[in-house]
C-alpha cells in the first residue's frame, strides 16, 4: 500500500512540474541571431552568433533552437552533406535564472548569395521532456556573399587589352586643373587661358596650355544565356560557367570604381524576389554604387529573364550614348553582333569578353 502512495505522490510531482514548466517556461526568454558581418566573398569566413536569455529566477533544464538554414553556408563542425537541399541547424542550452548565453559559430561562405535568416522554433520543457512548448522566433539578419576575387594563379583580368586600351578615349576633354606649358595666343583662345606673368615677361601674349583628361562611362553587360537557343532550365556545368562570368563582371566593376571611373552594371538574368525582371544599374563612381552592383551580383538567379538581343534593343530605344559597354558572354552571334553595331552606331564603344575557364583573359577581349 505505501508502495502506491509513493507512486502517487510521485506522479503528482511529476504532472505539477510538468504544468509548471509549461506556464513559466518560455517567459521572459529572449533569442535573437545574426551575422557578425554583413558582407563577405565567396570562400571567407563569418561568425553566426547566437545570444540567448533568462529573464527570471526560475531555471530551464534544456532549451531547443532549430532553424533553417542554407547549405552554402557551411558550419565548422558539419560533415558533407547534400547542396540541393536546406540543412537544419540545432542547439541546446541549459539556461540558469537571471542567465545570458552568447554562442558564436564558424561559418564559411561556400557561394556567393543573399542569405536571410528565416524564423527560429524556440522549445523547452520539464525536467523529464514529457512536456513540450514551443515559440517562433522571426528572423531578419541577412548577410550578402559576394563573388569571389580572382587570386594568385588564376587570371586576375589585370592585363586585359580592354581595360588599358579600349576605355573611352574618345571623351577627352580640357582638364581645368592640369596646365601642361604655354604657348603664343592664337584667335579663339579664351581670356581665362592667358597667362599674364608669361606675357609680362615675353611682351607678347601667352596662353594656358591645358592638359587632357578622360571621363570613361563602363557598363558591364553580363549574358547569362550560355548559348542563343537557350530554353528552359541549364545543366550544373553550364550554370557553373555563368558563375565565372559573374566573378568577371565582379572584377571589372570593382577595377572601375576603384579607378574613379563611373561603372554600371546591366544583365538579362533575374535578382531574387524579383522575376521576370532584368538587372540595370546607372553608372556612378562611389563607393555606394560598388555597394549596390556588388549586392545586385550576390542575389542574380542564373536564369534568364529576357533574351539579350531584346535587354541590348531595350538599351538602344532608350538612346544610350557615350558608353563603353563590355559584353561578356558565353558565345557569340550575328544576332548578337548586330545588336552590338546598333549600340556604336549610337556612339557607344562595345568590346566583348569571353566567359570561359581555359580562356586566356588577357588577349581574350576583342573590340
Amino acid at each position: 500500500m505505501s508502495i502506491f502512495w509513493f507512486f502517487l505522490f510521485v506522479g503528482i510531482l511529476v504532472l505539477i512540474q510538468m504544468e509548471f514548466f509549461h506556464i513559466v517556461g518560455l517567459r521572459k526568454v529572449d533569442y535573437e541571431r545574426f551575422f557578425s558581418q554583413g558582407e563577405a566573398y565567396e570562400g571567407e569566413k563569418v561568425e553566426m552568433v547566437e545570444v540567448i536569455s533568462n529573464r527570471k529566477p526560475v531555471p530551464l533544464p534544456w532549451v531547443r533552437v532549430e532553424s533553417r538554414i542554407s547549405p552554402w553556408l557551411r558550419f565548422k563542425m558539419t560533415s558533407e552533406f547534400d547542396v540541393n537541399y536546406d540543412q537544419f541547424h540545432r542547439s541546446s542550452f541549459y539556461l540558469r535564472g537571471y542567465k545570458k548565453v552568447t554562442r558564436r559559430h564558424e561559418i564559411t561562405c561556400a557561394h556567393r548569395g543573399w542569405y536571410v535568416l528565416g524564423s527560429t522554433a524556440l522549445s523547452t520543457g520539464d525536467l523529464f521532456g514529457a512536456l513540450r512548448r514551443s515559440r517562433d522566433i522571426p528572423g531578419g539578419a541577412e548577410l550578402y556573399v559576394y563573388p569571389r576575387p580572382f587570386g594568385v594563379g588564376e587570371e586576375s583580368l589585370s592585363s586585359l587589352k580592354w581595360q588599358g586600351d579600349v576605355v573611352m578615349r574618345r571623351w577627352i576633354m580640357p582638364d581645368p586643373i592640369l596646365v601642361n606649358g604655354i604657348r603664343e595666343y592664337r584667335p579663339g583662345d579664351q581670356q581665362k587661358d592667358i597667362h599674364w606673368a608669361a606675357t609680362a615677361r615675353t611682351g607678347s601674349l601667352q596662353v594656358k596650355v591645358r592638359d587632357y583628361t578622360v571621363s570613361p562611362r563602363l557598363l558591364v553587360l553580363l549574358n547569362v544565356q550560355i548559348r542563343e537557343d537557350l530554353w528552359g532550365a541549364m545543366e550544373q556545368e553550364e550554370r557553373e560557367r555563368i558563375e565565372d562570368g559573374v566573378r568577371i563582371a565582379a572584377h571589372l566593376c570593382t577595377w572601375a570604381v576603384t579607378s574613379g571611373l563611373e561603372a554600371g552594371f546591366a544583365c538579362n538574368g533575374q535578382l531574387v524576389g524579383i522575376p521576370e525582371e532584368s538587372v540595370y544599374i546607372q553608372p556612378a563612381c562611389s563607393q555606394t554604387q560598388l555597394d549596390m552592383i556588388m549586392q545586385a551580383l550576390a542575389k542574380l538567379e542564373i536564369v534568364r529573364a529576357q533574351n539579350i538581343t531584346t535587354m541590348i534593343d531595350r538599351l538602344c530605344e532608350d538612346g544610350m550614348t557615350g558608353m563603353d559597354v563590355a559584353i561578356i558572354t558565353a558565345y557569340r552571334s550575328d544576332l548578337l553582333e548586330e545588336r552590338a553595331a546598333k549600340l556604336r552606331a549610337l556612339g557607344n564603344a562595345v568590346s566583348y569578353i569571353d566567359i570561359d575557364l581555359t580562356h586566356d583573359y588577357g588577349t581574350g577581349a576583342a573590340v
